[in-house]
C-alpha cells in the first residue's frame, strides 16, 4: 500500500502543501497575525484531497458505477466540505471582520463530512464483503455491540453535562449530531475491518486498516476540538488546528491508496 502511495506525485504535493502549513503553525506560537490568512492556506489540503478523490473515482474505478468508485466519492465530498467550511469562517474573520455566527453556511460545509463519510465507510464496508460475514450469528452481534459502544463513547466524551435548548432546534441538532455523527464512520470501518478480516486480501486490509485510522483522528481532532471550546482553552492557530490539517492530509493519503489497487 505505501509504495503505492509513494509512487503518486500527487502525495508529494499534499506532503508540500502539509510542510507548509506545520511551518506556519509553528510560527503562529509566537506571533498570530497571520492566523486567519492560515486557515484559508489549509483548507487547500482539504480541496486537493477531495478533488483528487473525485478524479480517482472516475478515472480508475468508473465513479458511480463501482462500488469504490462510490466510497472515494464520499470522501471527496467530506474533504470538499471541510474546505468550504474554513473559506466561509475566513471569509467571516478576514474579509467581513465580523464573528462567525453558529450556525452558519460554514457548519454547512463542516456538517457534510459526517454524512459523506458515513457513506464512503457504508461502500467501503460493502467492497470489502461484510454482507457475507452479516449471515452470521456472529457477524450481526457485531453489527449490536460496535456502534453501541462507539456511541455510548462518544454520548460519555461529549453530551453527559450538555445543556438543550429547544430554543434553537438547530443549534440543538448541531451540537448534538457533531459529536455523535463523528463516531459512526469509525465504528462502521472498524466494524468492517472485524467482519471482513479473514475475507480481504493483505493488500486490502491495509487500505481498509488506513481509513479506520483516517477516520479514528478525524474524530480525535473534533473531541479535541470540542473539548477546547467547552473548556474555553480554545484559541485560534492552536493544537487542534493542526490536528485539522493533519487528518486532512491522512485522508488525503487514504485516498491515494486506492490509486493503483484493482
Amino acid at each position: 500500500m505505501f509504495q503505492t502511495i509513494f509512487r503518486s506525485k500527487f502525495t508529494y504535493w499534499i506532503l508540500f502543501l502539509y510542510v507548509i502549513a506545520l511551518g506556519w503553525w509553528i510560527y503562529l506560537q509566537t506571533d498570530k497575525s497571520s492566523v486567519y490568512y492560515f486557515y484559508g492556506y489549509y483548507s487547500s489540503v482539504a480541496l486537493s484531497g477531495g478533488l483528487y478523490a473525485f478524479w480517482l473515482s472516475f478515472k480508475k474505478w468508473g465513479g458511480t458505477k463501482s462500488v469504490i468508485g462510490k466510497g472515494l466519492i464520499g470522501l471527496g465530498v467530506g474533504l470538499l466540505g471541510e474546505a468550504l467550511g474554513l473559506l466561509v469562517w475566513t471569509y467571516y474573520n478576514l474579509i467581513a471582520e465580523v464573528a462567525v455566527p453558529y450556525p452558519s453556511l460554514a457548519d454547512l460545509g463542516y456538517f457534510a463530512l459526517i454524512p459523506a463519510y458515513t457513506f464512503a465507510a457504508i461502500m467501503f464496508a460493502w467492497a470489502a464483503g461484510v454482507n457475507f460475514s452479516l449471515r452470521t450469528a456472529r457477524g450481526k452481534l457485531q453489527v449490536l455491540i460496535i456502534p453501541l459502544i462507539a456511541l455510548t463513547l462518544a454520548y460519555g466524551l461529549f453530551l453527559n453535562d450538555t445543556e438543550i435548548d429547544f430554543s434553537s432546534p438547530l443549534t440543538v441538532f448541531l451540537n448534538i449530531g457533531y459529536p455523535l455523527g463523528d463516531i459512526i464512520p469509525v465504528s462502521i470501518a472498524l466494524l468492517t475491518l472485524t467482519l471482513s478480516i479473514k475475507l480481504l486480501g493483505g493488500t486490502m486490509r491495509s487500505r481498509i486498516m488506513f481509513l479506520v485510522l483516517a477516520f479514528f483522528f478525524q474524530f480525535l481532532t473534533d473531541y479535541v476540538f470540542l473539548y477546547l471550546i467547552a473548556s474555553e482553552k480554545f484559541v485560534d492557530g492552536g493544537i487542534s488546528d493542526l490536528m485539522y490539517v493533519t487528518s486532512y492530509a491522512i485522508m488525503s493519503l487514504g485516498i491515494i491508496a486506492f490509486r493503483d489497487y484493482k
